[in-house]
C-alpha cells in the first residue's frame, strides 16, 4: 500500500477516534477509584485479585490522581476489576485541519522571503498564501513540522 493511503488510513483512524473520546474526561476521582466503587468492591478486594497489598491499591488510587502511575500499572489494574485500559493519543482538530494550519504557518514564514509581498495587495498576499499552503501540503518538506505551532496565524 503507498505511504499517502497508509497516512490517510491513519489519519481517518486518529480522526474517529478523536470523535468518540470528544466528550470524555478523567473522573474526579480517578479511573481505577470509579471502577472500583461502581463494581461496589473494596480495596481489598482489588488487592486480592492483583496479588498487592489494601495500601498498593489506594497508592496507585493517588498516583493516578497526580498522573504519576504507569501505563503497566492501569492495565493491570484495569484487568484484575475485570476492565480494559486504553490509551490514546487523539488530535485536538482532524488531521487534515491540524497539517493546513501547519502549511499556513510555514506559507506565512516563507513569505517574508518573497521578493516584493509587502506591495502586493491583501487580497494577493493571501492567495500566495493559500498557493503555497497547498503546495506544501502536497510535497510535505522534511522541515514541513520545524516551524513551532504556537506561531501566530
Amino acid at each position: 500500500m503507498p505511504d499517502f493511503m497508509r497516512r490517510r488510513r491513519w489519519a481517518r483512524f486518529l480522526d474517529r477516534s478523536a470523535d468518540l473520546v470528544a466528550d470524555l474526561s478523567p473522573p474526579e476521582k480517578g479511573w481505577i477509584s470509579t471502577m472500583r466503587q461502581a463494581l461496589f468492591m473494596s480495596a481489598e478486594d482489588v488487592a486480592a485479585r492483583k496479588g498487592v497489598s489494601r495500601n498498593a491499591i489506594y497508592q496507585a488510587e493517588r498516583s493516578e490522581k497526580e498522573g504519576s502511575i504507569s501505563l503497566k500499572q492501569m492495565d493491570r489494574l484495569a484487568r484484575s476489576m475485570g476492565g480494559k485500559f486504553v490509551y490514546a493519543i487523539v488530535p485536538d482538530k482532524p488531521i487534515e485541519a491540524l497539517k493546513y494550519e501547519q502549511a499556513l504557518r510555514n506559507a506565512r514564514r516563507l513569505s517574508a522571503r518573497e521578493k516584493g509581498f509587502d506591495g502586493w495587495s491583501a487580497e494577493e498576499q493571501q492567495d500566495w498564501i493559500e498557493d503555497c499552503a497547498a503546495q506544501l501540503l502536497q510535497d510535505m518538506p522534511v522541515d514541513f513540522w520545524n516551524a513551532p505551532a504556537q506561531e501566530t496565524q
